[in-house]
């Protein structure tokens, strides 16, 4: 078994309260005494309080999941009680060795507990022999939105040293910016025909933030790239282009500090948005050495799609960035984006040390390792990235005159009734190719809308906007490209009424869109009074719920909270009122 690494820090001596035994890895556990669960199904003693670092703003804690706070529930099934905790945005589970154990957790989320999610086991992983590898395993940690309490759930055989990981990466005001592409690593104007294909726009490690010291050691590189591989990082898909960053750091912290690994396990990323990041440290344009697929890291680069790709398809923007990052890294290597190769396998799961395997050029993780990674929905889409990085190449190799992006159109503006949307055509090679622009809703053209610049109106509710960007030139292949500007809705307000009597409380609650604008909310909401929750119907943009009927509701001020996800065209909103119960 190899050594423990040096890097790790070391366990903190356990904190008892009210005899519940709470061990920590690498930040101590605090517990706040004054954060008592309103819920009588959670565990009693104060919320689990997670702390950053010194320098650092992600927040974590590890807690030992021993006998003290996992009970059997079931034959070779133990749970844990619902914990309340200080707001984490990340959860995963590690232990050490080998295990086949099913790891699950459901979230707190606005004062509700959320349904069960199997935390999938982590199967990116250094080579066996190399120094990066660790007896630590883990699941992959999952994105779970600002929760503040946590239940996790184990089936099958217990796993030793089993720890459950909690981590928020604070939001920072950075992880709004648009990185401008002039800044952004690796960025080069389009090549002329004959020319290597150029680097697309790669957000490097400064732009999502990464804590450089938590690296250990240097960058090692392989003597070259055969391969490109593909994974997801099954951390759930909904994130806003916000987010991102803040993910990032999540798997880094969680890599490095949790895992013992020297750096983020993947030389890539890509964000369902179609934006590329730059992982591993080292370099975008040089092969560095990563820890993303066993026994195949030594002559390949990992890119990994953020998100679950196993119940949720990826998005054309990720299947577009995924073929410009393929085509630009495999052509520096003379590599094909549609061939196979013969590698030798350092050993995996699925390929014994020494074995050659032929494999494709661009493959997903399941191809080299017994595992569901990037997820069967991503995986369906690689033939499609093997085509379309094979044309990027073409364009740059071999071409027949063309007329070429040097930067892509882009939209901006806010899709909302009213509001104006503007078009960026881009630059294109020749110079002087004429661009033309036609709006589209729902994928059809709008009627007289050909300008730079198009408003809103209110039969775009709940339809796709988007704009056909054309660039032409004399004997030259025409180029064209669609850019989404989004789906057209309305912000809605929640007018929120409760009354009480004898233990019951009537919820009532009107949806209003803003704007006045005539279109009424449809779908569920979810009300919440005192702990207990019901999904309700909404009829002509009302709702009325009724709690306390069989089981009055403790008497005392309660908060009564009304969720709405929204639909096509009303954007998610939410409302709240305090009521005085009484006594039954």
């Amino acid at each position: 078994m190899p050594p423990e690494p040096t890097h790790r820090r070391s366990l903190v001596k356990a904190a008892v309260v009210g005899g519940v035994a709470v061990g920590a890895v690498g930040v101590a556990v605090r517990l706040d005494p004054s954060s008592q669960p309103d819920d009588p199904r959670e565990q009693p003693g104060g919320a689990l309080e997670l702390s950053a670092d010194s320098g650092s703003d992600v927040k974590a804690l590890e807690v030992r999941l021993d006998d003290s706070l996992l009970t059997r529930s079931a034959q070779a099934r133990w749970t844990t009680r619902a914990l309340p905790t200080s707001v984490h945005s990340m959860v995963a589970a590690t232990w050490r060795g080998e295990s086949t154990a099913e790891v699950s957790v459901r979230s707190k989320v606005a004062g509700s507990w959320g349904q069960w999610q199997v935390l999938p086991a982590l199967d990116d992983h250094p080579d066996p022999d190399d120094a990066e590898e660790t007896a630590v395993r883990g699941t992959h940690l999952r994105w779970v939105g600002a929760a503040e309490g946590v239940q996790v759930q184990v089936g099958g055989t217990r796993p030793r040293d089993l720890t459950l990981v909690l981590l928020h990466p604070q939001p920072r005001a950075a992880d709004a910016d648009e990185v401008p592409t002039s800044l952004a690593a690796g960025r080069s104007t389009a090549a002329r025909e004959g020319d290597p294909v150029p680097k697309p726009t790669i957000r490097s490690r400064k732009s999502w933030g990464a804590t450089e010291s938590w690296r250990n050691g240097s960058p090692r590189y392989n003597s070259t790239i055969e391969q490109l591989h593909v994974h997801h990082t099954a951390s759930g898909n909904d994130y806003s282009r916000t987010d991102v960053p803040a993910l990032i750091r999540g798997f880094y912290r969680y890599h490095t500090q949790n895992l013992g690994w020297s750096d983020i396990a993947y030389n890539f990323l890509v964000d369902k948005y179609g934006r590329l990041w730059e992982g591993r440290a080292g370099g975008v344009a040089k092969p560095v050495r990563g820890a993303h697929t066993l026994g195949f890291n030594a002559t390949s680069t990992g890119v990994a799609a953020i998100g679950n790709y196993e119940v949720t398809g990826p998005s054309k923007a990720m299947q577009g960035a995924l073929a410009d990052l393929a085509a630009w890294k495999l052509d520096q290597y003379a590599r094909r984006p549609r061939g196979k190769i013969k590698v030798r396998s350092e050993g995996s799961d699925r390929y014994r040390a020494g074995t050659v395997a032929t494999l494709r050029i661009i493959d997903g993780h399941r191809d080299t390792n017994d595992t569901a990674c990037p997820g069967k929905l991503l995986y369906a889409r690689l033939p499609d990235v093997r085509s379309d990085a094979h044309r990027i190449v073409e364009r740059y190799r071999n071409a027949d005159k063309k007329v070429r992006a040097t930067r892509r159109p882009s939209v901006s503006g806010r899709t909302r009734p009213g509001k104006r949307l503007e078009v960026d055509p881009g630059a294109y090679d020749p110079s002087g190719a004429k661009v033309s622009v036609q709006w589209r809703r729902a994928g059809k053209a709008i009627s007289g809308a050909t300008g730079l610049r198009y408003r809103c109106t209110e039969d775009d509710l709940g339809s796709e906007i988007s704009a056909l960007v054309r660039a032409t030139s004399p004997g030259a292949e025409a180029a064209q490209d669609v850019v989404n500007a989004g789906r057209v809705t309305i912000p809605v307000k929640v007018v929120v009424s409760a009354r009480s009597r004898r233990g019951k409380v009537v919820v009532k609650a009107d949806l209003v869109p803003a704007q006045g604008v005539d279109v009424v909310p449809t779908g569920r909401v979810t009300v919440t009074v005192s702990g207990r929750s019901d999904q309700v119907a909404l009829r002509d943009g009302k709702l009325r719920a009724t709690f306390g009927a069989r089981k009055p509701i403790k008497a005392g001020d309660r908060l009564v909270t009304v969720t709405y996800a929204g639909d096509r065209a009303c954007n998610p909103a939410r409302g709240e009122v305090r009521v005085q119960v009484d006594d039954a």
